[in-house]
């Protein structure tokens, strides 16, 4: 009897897989070979569920941006989250998040170049922005305190104060460790008036 191959399931592993290599060597050290090999299938088997290597390593783009919404989603399905505990979930804290953030800014130095990596790197940056302010609205509500006026612009500042965290969390991992990531996340927003675990 033939196996039964999920196509999902594998097209699934490859793309993580990718994100991995991304990861550990660069975007332009990244060959589909090692993607194979990583995955434990041949490289045919990776051209036919993509189409190329931009397809690939653009799927792992996808990839590293579910997996910090499918994080946060995890958080919501709790009761008593509190703002500051669904934000910090795209901070580069554990093993999975730092290679899915390593594989985000990646794609922003091409970005520049490439029209259409900016264009789906932007399509996720609002998607994640978003969700901030969904999740500041909510805050507000929960603390029954009234939204103020520029809520868009502390979304947007809240947003760039995370990238400018997960940026020193990669690149200066030793002295930017998950405490001082998520402390420093804390102290923010309760600078702006947010506390952390309301």
């Amino acid at each position: 009897m033939p196996k039964i191959v999920d196509h999902d399931q594998r097209r699934k592993t490859i793309g993580a897989t990718a994100m991995k290599v991304i990861a550990e060597r660069g975007l332009e050290a990244t060959k589909l070979v090692d993607i194979a090999r990583l995955a434990g299938v041949t490289t045919g088997a990776v051209t036919h569920y993509f189409s190329d290597k931009d397809a690939i390593l653009m799927a792992a783009l996808e990839m590293a941006y579910d997996t910090m919404f499918a994080n946060m989603e995890r958080v919501k399905k709790g009761d008593n989250y509190s703002f500051l505990d669904i934000i910090s979930k795209a901070l580069p804290t554990t093993d999975e998040s730092r290679v899915a953030m390593t594989v985000w800014l990646a794609f922003w130095s091409r970005s520049i170049a490439e029209p259409r990596v900016a264009e789906m790197q932007l399509e996720f940056h609002h998607r994640w922005q978003n969700i901030v302010s969904q999740e500041l609205i909510r805050h507000y509500q929960r603390t029954k305190m009234p939204a103020p006026k520029d809520l868009e612009s502390i979304s947007q500042s809240i947003t760039a104060q995370v990238n400018g965290l997960i940026i020193r969390g990669l690149v200066d991992k030793p002295d930017w460790p998950a405490s001082r990531l998520h402390n420093c996340l804390k102290d923010y927003l309760e600078q702006i008036g947010i506390k952390g675990h309301q």
